[in-house]
C-alpha cells in the first residue's frame, strides 16, 4: 500500500508533475523553431531566442537574490560543462531544422533515452535494470526506419540531430550534478549569458544578418523558443531531474514526438511520412519498457 504522507511518494509526485508539463511545451519547440529558422537562419533564429531567454533569466535571478550561487565553487566545472554541452546540443538541432522535418527532429531527439540508458544505465542512482535490454534494443530498431527509410542514405539533419540526442544525457548530468550546488535560475542564466556571444559570433560569421522588420515578424516565435521553452521548459526540466533519475525524466516524454507530428502536419502541413509513423512505434515502445520500475 502507498504511503501518499511520505516524503519520497511526494518528491516522485512533484517530479512526476514537472516532467508532464514540459512534454506538452518541448512537442511545440521543433515547429515553432523551425518557422523562425526558415525565415532568419538557424543561427541568428538561435541567437534572438537566447537573447530574449538571457534578459528573462537576469532579471528573474537578480530579483530572486540567487547572487550568492556566484560563490559556490563547487558549481564551476559542472556549470562550464553544462554551457558547453547545451550550446553545442541547441547549435546541432537549429541547424537540423533547415535540413530535416520537425517531426524528424522530435523523434530522433527522444533517442535521449536510448542514450540515456546506454549511458548512465550503469550509475547507481540511474540504474534501470536488465529487463530494459529490449526497450533500448526497439529503441534502436525505431531509430534505424526513421534514419533509413528504405535507403542507406546519409542525411545531414537527422545524423546532427542524432549527435545532439547523444549530447543530451551527458549534459543533464552535469545540469544535475550543478543543481545540487545552486539554483535553477542560476543554471540557466549562468549557461545562457556564457552562450550568447558564442552563438552571436557564429551568426555573424556564417549567416547574412536579419533585417528588422523580418525580426520584428518572427518576434512572437523567438519569444516563444526564448521564454517558453528555453526558459520554463528547461527549469522544469532541471528541476524533474533533481527529483527524479534523469533516464525516467527523458522517458517520460513518450507523447512528445507524437505531439510535435500532430503539430507539424497543422501548422508546417510537413504530413508524416510512413517511416515516422513506423518507426515511432518501437521507439515509443522501447521508452515505456525503460521506465518499467524494478520489483523491490
Amino acid at each position: 500500500m502507498l504511503n501518499f504522507c511520505c516524503p519520497k511518494f511526494f518528491r516522485h509526485y512533484k517530479g512526476e508533475t514537472y516532467s508532464l508539463a514540459l512534454t506538452l511545451l518541448e512537442s511545440w519547440f521543433p515547429v515553432v523553431a523551425a518557422m523562425s529558422v526558415a525565415a532568419l537562419g538557424s543561427l541568428h533564429s538561435y541567437f534572438y531566442s537566447l537573447a530574449l531567454a538571457s534578459l528573462v533569466l537576469f532579471l528573474w535571478w537578480w530579483r530572486s537574490g540567487k547572487l550568492n550561487d556566484l560563490r559556490q565553487k563547487a558549481a564551476y566545472w559542472p556549470l562550464f560543462m553544462t554551457s558547453f554541452l547545451i550550446t553545442s546540443l541547441y547549435i546541432l538541432l537549429f541547424i537540423a531544422l533547415q535540413l530535416t522535418s520537425a517531426t524528424n527532429v522530435a523523434l530522433i531527439l527522444f533517442l535521449q533515452v536510448l542514450f540515456g540508458y546506454l549511458f548512465l544505465g550503469r550509475r547507481h542512482e540511474e540504474k534501470l535494470g536488465v529487463i530494459h535490454l529490449i526497450g533500448a534494443l526497439m529503441m534502436m530498431f525505431g531509430a534505424m526506419i526513421v534514419l533509413f527509410p528504405g535507403e542507406l542514405e546519409f542525411r545531414l539533419g537527422d545524423f546532427l540531430v542524432l549527435l545532439a540526442a547523444m549530447i543530451a544525457p551527458v549534459a543533464n548530468l552535469y545540469q544535475k550534478q550543478a543543481r545540487l550546488h545552486v539554483s535553477s535560475q542560476s543554471i540557466l542564466m549562468i549557461r545562457s549569458v556564457i552562450a550568447l556571444p558564442f552563438v552571436y559570433l557564429l551568426a555573424s560569421i556564417f549567416e547574412p544578418s536579419p533585417a528588422w522588420e523580418l525580426l520584428l515578424s518572427q518576434f512572437w516565435q523567438l519569444a516563444f523558443v526564448g521564454v517558453m521553452i528555453l526558459v520554463m521548459a528547461k527549469v522544469l526540466w532541471i528541476e524533474a531531474i533533481h527529483l527524479l533519475p534523469i533516464t525516467k525524466v527523458s522517458a517520460m516524454f513518450a507523447f512528445t514526438p507524437l505531439l510535435t507530428l500532430l503539430w507539424s502536419d497543422w501548422f508546417l502541413q510537413q504530413s508524416p511520412h510512413w517511416s515516422q509513423l513506423v518507426g515511432a512505434i518501437p521507439i515509443l515502445l522501447g521508452s515505456v519498457l525503460l521506465t518499467v520500475r524494478k520489483s523491490s
